[in-house]
């Protein structure tokens, strides 16, 4: 049975025909195959995985067929589909669109999209603002290795949100590609949130590639999952771009979490803004990398990112690492922030001494702590359900 450190051309190809794809994506598996098996496994002596030992994730695993993936959709012309029959029922966009926010550079982007187990394509035509959000959910049902795959399509002005689900339990290792493709005007806020039980792995590369005065914002909520590593990416590639990457993340004993984000401005007056935070408790470790790029010819541009972790836990730990690349002396502004560091007794005895409870004290200060975060989120039921799990998480973790 197929493996990611054992597949072979010939799977690619059956796995193809099994699902009746048509010759071009066939094709671009292939074309993705040839680079899979030409890149280095990854160690952690390269930078991108410093933090993070590929070794922690189980590669062994079998890859498993199908049924990860179940969406919800709204009316209004916006078609949801699993990619093998978008590919042929709405190939020119498909076919324009898949593997253009995220190439094939990485090992692991170039494995999913050459074996990819399961696919869904979701596209919002043009000029369509939708009220209602669209409901996706990847699950880790099996054990074993699952591949998803998910294509997000704006037309030129549509407006929509998508949220996005990970759920499971499973001795499973996931891993995931999701590209949100947004043309002139669009805007889209992708929420994607990680429920995963304590034996998923999970390798995420989730990237968003920006027109031209388009609005991007992806919210990520990591708080499943054994071993997490997750790249929020953007692409602000045409000229009055903007960008928002959110998150929050909580980690407990044994878990390992990692959040590696390149904002990559490419044009002229993009603008982009990341704030994410995290939660530490028990014995576990959680890093963020942020970079923002900012090329020669890309003027005009504003960019700032920040990141703040809170250690609940005597054996928890932290890496936050903001970097930036200027290449161009015409910018508006660029910044970053970080820190890392336990919750601010004075503060707690502040609120002990008007009579609030230790306990109750810190699940108030840590509930401010990612309200700065879940308060930019779109969604309100989004972000009321997240700050409730983090409260419930966090009690009874701080001495």
């Amino acid at each position: 049975m197929a493996t990611l450190t054992t597949l072979t051309e010939l799977q690619v190809i059956a796995l193809s025909e099994a699902r009746q794809e048509p010759s071009w994506l066939l094709e671009r598996r292939l074309e993705a195959y040839k680079a899979f098996v030409d890149l280095e496994w990854p160690d952690n002596r390269v930078e991108e995985w410093r933090y993070t030992d590929p070794r922690r994730l189980d590669l062994t695993r079998p890859l498993v067929d199908g049924g990860d993936i179940a969406a919800q959709a709204p009316a209004q012309g916006v078609v949801i589909s699993d990619l093998a029959t978008a590919a042929r029922t709405h190939e020119a966009v498909v076919r324009d669109a898949l593997g253009s926010a995220v190439d094939l550079g990485r090992k692991f982007a170039a494995g999913n999209l050459a074996a990819f187990t399961e696919g869904l394509f979701v596209h919002v035509p043009a000029e369509v603002e939708l009220d209602e959000p669209i409901r996706v959910t990847v699950e880790a049902a099996a054990d074993g290795a699952l591949l998803p795959r998910v294509l997000v399509v704006l037309g030129a002005h549509a407006k929509a949100t998508v949220l996005l689900d990970h759920v499971g339990d499973a001795d499973a290792t996931v891993v995931e590609v999701v590209e949100a493709v947004l043309r002139e005007g669009a805007r889209l806020q992708l929420v994607t949130t990680q429920h995963w039980g304590p034996r998923v792995d999970h390798l995420g590369a989730h990237t968003g590639r920006v027109g031209a005065n388009a609005d991007y914002r992806h919210f990520e909520a990591t708080l499943g999952g054994k071993t997490v590593y997750l790249t929020p990416d953007v692409e602000l590639a045409e000229p009055g771009g903007n960008a928002e990457l959110l998150g929050v993340y909580l980690t407990d004993d044994g878990r390992h979490v990692e959040h590696r984000s390149l904002i990559h401005h490419d044009a002229s007056n993009t603008t982009s803004d990341s704030i994410y935070k995290g939660a530490l408790q028990g014995d576990s470790f959680a890093s963020w990398y942020g970079n923002i790029r900012i090329e020669r010819h890309a003027k005009a541009t504003a960019s700032d990112e920040t990141n703040r972790n809170l250690i609940l836990g005597a054996g928890a730990r932290a890496s936050s690492i903001p970097f930036l690349e200027i290449l161009c002396s015409d910018v508006v502004r660029c910044g970053h922030h970080s820190s890392v560091g336990q919750m601010d007794e004075l503060q707690l005895f502040y609120l002990e001494s008007r009579g609030i409870p230790r306990e109750a004290a810190v699940r108030m200060l840590v509930f401010g702590f990612f309200k700065e975060v879940t308060d930019r989120v779109g969604v309100p039921a989004v972000a009321d359900g997240v700050l409730a799990e983090l409260s419930r998480a966090i009690e009874g973790s701080y001495p």
